[in-house]
């Protein structure tokens, strides 16, 4: 059974500095938490230290970021000099780019949906997504709740202390989802963006579909990545997302309510005609395509029963054990060591016409287990 940890809220506002002022002073033990988490990763998936990451991600990095989002870095220092004891930006950084670092070598867990459903005469439009990821970072997990200076009004995440950006949606009503991608693609120019700067770019300054797909053809990413994006109108779709390009799924009326649904896990399976670049490949592990091929049964299975699309009923779907421990609600298989023991450490969900959030913290399938609650 997961810990059952509250995670907190941290509230955070103003400037770039402001923000990441608060968010080191209100998480700072989590901070420090993670950055012990990630040594060891970085250790076991790269074979390289803290130091050596930390160098990697300076080289790499601080430069375009200083010419391309240095708001982003600002916050990063604001995080750093909250945080406190002995931390730099430097080593906020290299959190933030933890996934170009180490990633291209190894990849996490994570199921994704996007539907719209029929209510009435409108629809709703939903986000969902599984986090598989170390128990570790049960520790370090934090919810975000911004009012930045620029951008949109508020923006809410789930991520991790430290980190800028992860998964959520803002009050304009744009929301994403992210998956890992293990492929070896890095970015290197100024323009591309480090996966969960890239988030929280999206979540911070668009306010519909339209504007994500702009900001990522703007800036590109520097690592692979999938982003599910959808919007409040109800417009909503797959982004395979690479340096080399962006491939685009659009959902399927097949078993649909309304205009249908799109899920994603850990593979590519975007398509030539979507924009799939050539010399783009990944290096999924097997249950990738079974998650992917439950999810989309069970998916078209609740239509074909007329069951509601709902927080509950979604919720429901991500708490399918099938193929365990390797399932949707991904357990510690037995006798797993590094990063194989990744579980399900907590359930996001999101409807963007009303703005309405659960965060569930810890495997869905378990009873009694702590909800955070958004809304916008």
């Amino acid at each position: 059974m997961s810990p059952h940890l509250n995670v907190k809220t941290v509230r955070c506002t103003g400037t770039p500095y402001q923000i990441g002022l608060a968010h080191g002073s209100a998480v700072a033990d989590q901070v420090h938490k993670n950055v012990a988490t990630y040594t060891a990763f970085f250790d076991e998936t790269v074979s390289i230290t803290w130091e050596e990451a930390r160098t990697r991600a300076v080289n790499q990095f601080a430069g375009r970021l200083a010419r391309s989002y240095p708001d982003i870095l600002d916050e990063m220092q604001g995080i750093a000099d909250g945080a406190g004891g002995g931390l730099t930006r430097d080593d906020v950084l290299a959190l933030n780019v933890r996934s170009e670092i180490a990633l291209t070598n190894y990849t996490d867990g994570c199921t994704s949906l996007s539907q719209v459903a029929s209510d009435g005469n409108s629809n709703k439009v939903f986000l969902a997504q599984n986090w598989d990821w170390l128990e570790e970072l049960h520790e370090g997990m934090v919810s975000f709740d911004i009012s930045p200076s620029e951008g949109v009004e508020r923006l809410v995440f789930l991520g991790e202390a430290g980190i800028v950006g992860k998964i959520g949606m803002n009050n304009a009503g744009f929301g994403l989802c992210m998956n890992a991608i293990r492929s070896g693609a890095q970015g290197t120019t100024d323009r591309h963006l480090p996966v969960h700067v890239m988030s929280r770019r999206l979540l911070q300054y668009a306010t519909s579909f339209d504007d994500a797909l702009a900001i990522l053809n703007e800036y590109g990413v520097a690592s692979c990545i999938n982003l599910m994006l959808a919007d409040k109108s109800g417009k909503h779709a797959d982004m395979e997302c690479s340096p080399y390009g962006h491939t685009r799924i659009d959902a399927t009326v097949e078993g649909g309510n309304g205009p249908g649904f799109v899920a994603h896990t850990n593979h590519l399976y975007g398509t030539a005609a979507g924009g799939r670049p050539e010399r783009l490949v990944d290096h999924p592990a097997d249950n990738s395509f079974s998650r992917l091929a439950r999810m989309q049964k069970l998916t078209k299975e609740d239509a074909v029963n007329s069951v509601s699309v709902s927080f509950e009923s979604l919720r429901t779907r991500l708490s399918d054990l099938e193929g365990a421990p390797y399932a949707i609600c991904r357990s510690r298989p037995p006798g797993a060591v590094g990063m194989e023991r990744m579980v399900t450490l907590c359930t996001i969900l999101m409807e963007l016409t009303t703005g309405e959030g659960k965060v569930s913290i810890g495997r869905p399938c378990e009873d009694d287990i702590p909800v955070i609650e958004w809304k916008l």
